[in-house]
């Protein structure tokens, strides 16, 4: 009988733990992630532009039940683009569910004239 069998199963299945506990969150599927119905892009601010600003703003969204955005709170990243991208993810519309739920959005803005969201 080969007794290194059952530890190098559990050895394995430790590692396969490990890897997932310190994987990125946005590359471990969420199953219950909010799924966006309407998005609209936040405007670059034209003094932003013209200054060559770029940088990225990370937020938290609340939705309530009927799929509308509750409220946005700054969670990180270039505050100088937080009005604009409040402003966007206030009109952003999701798919209806049974309760109020949270979302995290990023938004990238890169000089001069692109804007990316994920999601």
């Amino acid at each position: 009988m080969n007794s290194s069998k059952p530890f190098s199963h559990a050895r394995a299945a430790l590692c396969l733990a490990l890897a997932l506990a310190f994987l990125p969150a946005s590359l471990v599927p969420q199953e219950n992630e909010p799924k966006v119905l309407k998005k609209v892009l936040p405007a670059y601010p034209e003094i932003l532009k013209k200054m060559g600003v770029s940088g990225t703003v990370r937020v938290k969204v609340t939705i309530a039940a009927d799929g509308s955005v509750k409220d946005v709170e700054a969670r990180g990243g270039n505050a100088i683009f937080i009005d604009a991208v409040a402003a966007a993810v206030r009109s952003w519309k999701y798919v209806a569910g049974e309760r109020q739920r949270t979302a995290d959005i990023s938004v990238t803005f890169t000089c001069c004239n692109t804007v990316t969201t994920v999601p």
